[in-house]
């Protein structure tokens, strides 16, 4: 079979919380160039096995049958979460916080990109507060879930591994033109670029020399160690994706 079209190019860039190390690292991404996918989540540090049930959470996103309906698609994850984690030997505390499951925010994005016979599109769902953003002409910024910094708070919606009431996913589309670009944040670095461009600033000037810089990794990490010394970002894990829907995603594709 054929691989399917890449139908947008990619960079993720990520880091863990500030003292731990890359192992301690819980949030996750994915990606299906193909399906037009991309996902970001963001384990909550206070469960057993955040980081997995994050990962299986993207893996699932992206794989699922087209449209991802929620929350149909979520028995497969939490059926491979639970085949990982159920059958390990653990201490007594351990256990208990296995038995209460794990929980992860989740942003999902589809993206059709422009053409020549017309603009693109693009569509998401978000559980929690995971950020989806979508700068136009360097000033035009829609941002989904959050709207504001203000609105971000320590009890977001999650998803849980072991099953119960779901939270609805918020769903917001749109029309994609060419020069687009579209965002992926997990908290703490969605926060900081609403507040950046509440006051005036254009963050995403600050984003895009890190994506094209020789050691983008390197690049990212001293950006955002210098944000939460000098310009008051949470001390959190760090997930940035960035989406280029262009015309021709093999040209540059990465």
């Amino acid at each position: 079979m054929t691989p399917a079209e890449p139908l947008f190019r990619w960079r993720v860039l990520h880091l863990p919380k500030h003292g731990h190390t890359a192992d301690e690292y819980e949030d996750s991404w994915a990606a299906d160039l193909g399906a037009g996918r991309v996902a970001v989540a963001d384990g909550a540090s206070e469960c057993a096995f955040a980081s997995l049930w994050a990962r299986l959470l993207t893996e699932g996103f992206v794989a699922a049958e087209r449209p991802p309906h929620f929350p149909a698609w979520l028995d497969e994850p939490r059926r491979r979460w639970s085949a990982e984690v159920m059958g390990l030997d653990l201490p007594w505390y351990a256990e208990m916080k296995r038995e209460q499951g794990a929980f992860a925010t989740l942003l999902g994005l589809e993206v059709r990109p422009p053409s020549g016979e017309g603009p693109g599109t693009w569509r998401a769902e978000a559980v929690g507060d995971s950020c989806l953003f979508r700068v136009r002409k360097d000033d035009a910024v829609l941002a989904f879930p959050v709207e504001r910094a203000s609105d971000f708070g320590n009890q977001p919606c999650l998803i849980g591994s072991r099953g119960g009431p779901d939270s609805p996913p918020r769903c917001a589309s749109g029309a994609l033109l060419p020069g687009d670009r579209l965002f992926l944040m997990t908290d703490a670095l969605a926060q900081w670029f609403l507040r950046a461009h509440e006051q005036g600033r254009r963050p995403w000037e600050s984003v895009a020399p890190l994506l094209s810089a020789a050691r983008p990794q390197e690049a990212f990490a001293a950006w955002i160690d210098d944000l939460r010394r000098r310009d008051g970002m949470r001390n959190d894990d760090v997930t940035l994706v960035s989406v280029d829907p262009g015309l021709n995603p093999r040209r540059d594709l990465r």
